[in-house]
């Protein structure tokens, strides 16, 4: 089992790296795309930045939770998913109220992780 326990734990820091990368490329194009309807401005960067912050503290707590189910049996963590909700919460309303954010831009990087990992699945599918 903790072998096991190692090679998910590794397997997760490779996923997170990917993760950073992916969501760094992300950003800047769409940032470059934006720069052709919105022009330059701070709003589209300034959500980016905060929505993939978020993004990463989601995917960091989620790390933690698995952890947790690998090294101490711990399979139900209520708390965690809670703080993951209240941290997705928190910069959509900053996207929301405060008007130096881009809303759409700040929500958007929650929906990398579906894509980046869907292109990693595929990547390893094919090898």
């Amino acid at each position: 089992m903790i072998g096991q326990g190692a090679c998910t734990l590794e397997r997760l820091e490779k996923e997170l790296r990917f993760a950073v990368i992916g969501t760094a490329v992300l950003d800047v194009l769409v940032w470059l795309i934006s720069l052709l309807f919105t022009g330059f401005g701070i709003a589209v960067p300034l959500g980016l930045l905060i929505g993939s912050a978020g993004m990463l503290c989601n995917l960091l707590l989620l790390r933690r939770t698995i952890q947790n189910a690998v090294y101490h049996g711990k399979t139900r963590d209520f708390g965690g998913y809670l703080l993951r909700c209240l941290v997705a919460s928190a910069v959509i309303a900053a996207g929301m109220c405060v008007p130096q954010i881009n809303g759409f831009c700040a929500i958007l990087p929650f929906l990398y992780p579906k894509l980046l990992f869907g292109l990693l699945t595929m990547r390893k599918q094919g090898k």
